[in-house]
């Protein structure tokens, strides 16, 4: 058994390995329950109309969520087929996906507050019905398992090795993986997954990716956010340019600002060198983002503080708000980022 703790790999027999698996499965056991509960809680009408956390700000949490979990945790375990029982791996590939999995929990963990919380203060009371006591009690599994996921965590994180004295402490990034990820998906027998590899492993291109990370995060973003909006629509009907171009900014860019911080995070893409205010207007970018659905979830909380009324009365009145709300903080967030990279 190696238990070097200056050893930049994990040996087999190493005993971070069974901690980090353990977490990892539990992780992944949680995200799955998660997301199914996630998905009956606010799609199906019938479970949905005697839910406590129905309404905003609750509903605001789970909207997002419900999507960034099972795509952060299948990223994930796409990544954890590369961890083979048999081989050494990089230390810094294991901690990565057990980062993964550990915001997987987090977000887990925030949603379940939240509902816990609406639960507390008995939001939409009014609502409440036969079904309403089943949906409460099965907050409390979800509870259970996700606590217990969290502590695995805590172990496999403290098992890990240091990094090795004078090598990168952050290793590679998510982008090192992808041609031995194509060799293995598609077979080294495959001529196109080789094909695919090699092209995936030119410098060029994953140097390409790295230093325009935040523009094509953007672009997805938007992507993203257009689709979100159109499901919307078909589903619930045809809503006004205002109201659709609303819903798209605000899916966008709450994950414009999910994908940045997760990066800087995860380490999906290490960023190449940048100046200080460049770094301290993607700093700021990132929070304008996140402003758009924090505006949502609190719109009618800020509409009172502000003394306009009890809630917002119409789309103009909302999409002004929420730019309004959203420029502010990024104005903001890009003077404080540019005076403390200075200093």
């Amino acid at each position: 058994m190696c238990d070097d703790l200056t050893n930049d790999q994990l040996e087999v027999g190493h005993r971070a390995r069974p901690a980090a698996a353990a977490a990892l499965l539990t992780s992944a056991a949680g995200a799955g329950a998660f997301t199914v509960f996630a998905y009956l809680t606010t799609q199906v009408r019938v479970v949905r109309a005697g839910s406590p956390w129905q309404s905003d700000p609750y509903d605001a949490v789970v909207t997002f969520t419900m999507f960034f979990v099972p795509l952060l945790g299948a990223l994930g375990a796409v990544r954890a087929l590369l961890c083979r029982r048999d081989r050494p791996l990089p230390r810094h590939r294991v901690e990565q996906v057990l980062r993964a999995a550990l915001v997987c929990t987090l977000l887990v963990a925030a949603t379940l507050a939240t509902d816990w919380a609406a639960v507390a203060v008995r939001a939409d009371r009014a609502s409440w019905d036969g079904g309403t006591p089943g949906l409460i009690a099965s907050l409390l599994p979800l509870t259970g398992v996700t606590a217990e996921s969290l502590l695995l965590h805590r172990r496999a994180i403290r098992r890990l090795p240091k990094p090795v004295r004078g090598a990168d402490g952050e290793g590679g990034d998510w982008l090192d993986d992808l041609a031995p990820l194509a060799n293995l998906l598609a077979g080294t027998r495959s001529r196109t997954g080789r094909a695919l590899a090699a092209l995936i492993g030119r410098g060029d291109v994953l140097g390409f990716v790295r230093l325009r990370f935040a523009p094509l995060a953007a672009v997805a973003a938007l992507a993203a956010g257009l689709l979100v909006a159109t499901g919307l629509a078909s589903g619930e009907g045809w809503p006004g340019v205002l109201l659709f171009a609303v819903e798209t900014a605000v899916f966008a860019g709450g994950t414009f600002a999910f994908v940045m911080i997760c990066n800087s995070v995860l380490r999906f893409a290490a960023p190449p060198p940048a100046s200080r205010t460049r770094r301290a207007a993607r700093v700021a970018t990132t929070a304008g983002a996140l402003a758009l659905p924090v505006s949502l979830a609190l719109r009618d909380t800020a509409w009172q503080l502000l003394g306009l009324g009890d809630q917002v009365d119409s789309i103009g009145q909302w999409a002004a708000f929420t730019l309004a709300f959203a420029l502010l903080t990024g104005a903001l967030t890009f003077g404080v980022a540019a005076a403390v990279t200075r200093e």
